[in-house]
């Protein structure tokens, strides 16, 4: 791991709630037009974060803010899912300009892409990773009217 990714901003488990763009450091605020959020949507593209697999299945979000947080049902995560083995807080992804950064929020049972367990990982289109017993997927999808969760 190179100085500057160990230096990037990650968000911590319990912290995640309280945190605004006021508490990230510098590098990593950008301006509203030049927020990925705001080149997705000129791209007319949307990140939809999907279960695939486990008791939530079908559950959809939609990300519409650079970070969302994903977590336990109860928990006050942005997506709540219903697993015996997800923390509250579970992880979070944030948008990147080069996709979807996943990030683990030092959970009990960890977070998985292929299988490894991860603490930070980049995701593009169809990505899979898995929380507990819930397989999720990141879809980049031409942008529509979807309800978000």
């Amino acid at each position: 791991m190179d100085e500057e990714q160990a230096q990037e901003w990650r968000p911590h488990r319990y912290a995640w709630p309280n945190l605004t763009d006021d508490s990230a450091p510098e590098s990593s605020k950008e301006s509203p037009e030049n927020s990925p959020v705001s080149q997705l949507a000129a791209l007319d593209t949307a990140i939809m974060i999907c279960v695939t697999k486990g008791r939530s299945v079908r559950t959809t979000h939609r990300l519409t803010k650079p970070r969302a947080s994903i977590g336990k049902i109860g928990g006050g995560a942005d997506m709540q899912i219903d697993d015996p083995e997800v923390c509250p807080l579970h992880c979070a992804v944030a948008i990147t300009e080069n996709g979807v950064r996943l990030y683990d929020l030092d959970s009990v049972n960890g977070t998985y892409v292929d299988d490894e367990r991860i603490q930070v990982a980049d995701l593009q289109d169809l990505s899979m990773f898995r929380i507990g017993f819930t397989e999720i997927v990141v879809e980049v999808v031409p942008n529509r009217n979807y309800e978000t969760v």
